[in-house]
């Protein structure tokens, strides 16, 4: 098989706008230049959407990537050089479902390209059912449900409900800003078979309303408390970084809210603004504040998005070049990571994430940490990414070395399967700064 240049969203993802299909939602600077959001087609009023156009024009914008041609996807750093199937026939990993954009929120950081006000202009229905008729689905699809605010599409709870009987996804991602309370959801979090994230980017009535547009600062914590008590899993609590919320006031009224309504149990993410290229020194070290605070609550899973955790680590090779002591120890400080200094560890996770810890992280390099060996069931054993040989997750039984988890979206699964097996907790590193 012929090397090529490509990515998981443009082999195997659709992102469902209102007025058009995409590759992918993820957004990156190019020369000063904020792009992505990349489209497959415009999709007019009441058109019928063909599943082999979505293939053609797949088709196309991987040659014209692997040819060297100017085009949307140029300068991405998400684009891989490797053994790449084909995009013929489709099987989509990845789905998310943004056809409509009407919210009940008017979040300051938001798009008005993407978040208008538009219905969809095809039958989204429709279009699922033909996917699936055409077999066009992945075994382990994931799905994530966007807009606007998902439960204000029309027949949100009963699409919602025939995907999940039809497809069991491997993942059913729900982003809800959680004013309005849906039971089918509760159910589904009951179940183990949906998650919620909810974003609240405030500490206080003022600053939420501030940025996002209305006064429900109490409703959204008292609609997650109730989820939680429900189903006391599967809720991710995020916190987008903007323009007037990152200060510590905020970040202490915010996890002083969650304590309060006793959502410690739950996941946290953190984001930034989209329209960041950069982050300032106050962000950085306020972002690293809000991340110990709340992994304080021996929460598995608190993490970082991709929006900011390139930004993150570009700003620590920053700090690690420019040798500035006082910051160097403000770092470790926050990020614990000079255990690690000059010792080897084992990595779960040969996918993306595996992939750029490798190549990218400067601090693996900074404190000369080695790699045994990578772990993953999804992989070929015995096989090799970047000369490192992949192994079963048994092997770290034979091996006492630290173990880092190269993966956001699995954190948590991968940390119990490790407790399972008799790993002692300690052994588990925070990937985050690396």
């Amino acid at each position: 098989m012929k090397k090529k240049i490509s990515c998981k969203a443009l082999q195997s993802s659709v992102y469902f706008a209102p007025d058009e299909l995409r590759h992918c939602c993820k957004r990156f600077f190019y020369k000063g230049e904020m792009k992505g959001d990349v489209q497959i087609f415009p999709v007019k009023k009441d058109k019928k959407i063909e599943i082999k156009d979505i293939i053609n024009e797949k088709k196309k914008l991987i040659n014209k990537i692997n040819n060297g041609t100017t085009n949307p996807c140029t300068g991405c750093p998400h684009l891989v050089k490797d053994d790449w199937d084909d995009v013929e026939p489709l099987k989509l990993q990845h789905i998310s479902i943004e056809a409509h954009s009407v919210c009940s929120m008017k979040c300051s950081y938001c798009s008005d390209v993407y978040y208008g006000g538009k219905k969809p202009n095809y039958n989204l229905q429709e279009v699922l059912d033909d996917l699936i008729k055409k077999n066009s689905f992945s075994n382990n699809v994931d799905i994530a449900w966007g807009g606007g605010e998902p439960l204000l599409l029309e027949n949100f709870e009963n699409i919602l409900t025939d995907l999940t009987i039809r497809i069991k996804p491997f993942s059913n991602m729900i982003y809800s800003n959680a004013i309005k309370y849906s039971h089918v959801i509760e159910k589904y979090l009951k179940e183990d078979k949906a998650k919620l994230t909810t974003s609240i980017d405030a500490g206080n009535v003022e600053t939420f309303k501030k940025v996002r547009g209305v006064k429900a600062f109490d409703k959204v914590f008292s609609n997650l408390k109730k989820y939680n008590d429900a189903a006391k899993k599967n809720i991710i609590i995020k916190y987008i970084l903007t323009e007037g919320n990152y200060d510590k006031e905020n970040l202490d009224g915010f996890i002083s809210k969650i304590k309060n309504y006793n959502l410690q149990n739950c996941s946290f993410q953190i984001s930034a603004d989209f329209k960041f290229e950069n982050i300032n020194q106050e962000i950085f070290f306020n972002t690293l504040y809000l991340y110990k605070n709340l992994k304080e609550f021996n929460n598995i899973s608190t993490f970082l998005d991709y929006h900011l955790k390139p930004k993150i680590k570009k700003y620590i090779e920053e700090i690690l070049k420019s040798r500035n002591q006082e910051l160097i120890r403000n770092l470790n400080s926050l990020c614990d990571i000079e255990k690690l200094k000059n010792s080897n560890v084992i990595i779960w996770g040969a996918g993306d994430t595996g992939r750029e810890l490798i190549n990218k992280s400067s601090l693996l390099k900074y404190y000369n940490i080695k790699i045994n060996f990578f772990v993953d069931k999804y992989k070929d054993q015995n096989t090799k990414l970047n000369n490192i040989l992949i192994k079963h997750p048994k092997d770290i039984l034979d091996d006492n070395s630290n173990i880092i988890i190269a993966s956001t979206q699995f954190n948590e699964e991968i940390y119990h399967e490790l407790i399972s097996m008799g790993i002692n907790k300690n052994r588990i590193v925070d990937s985050l700064f690396l």
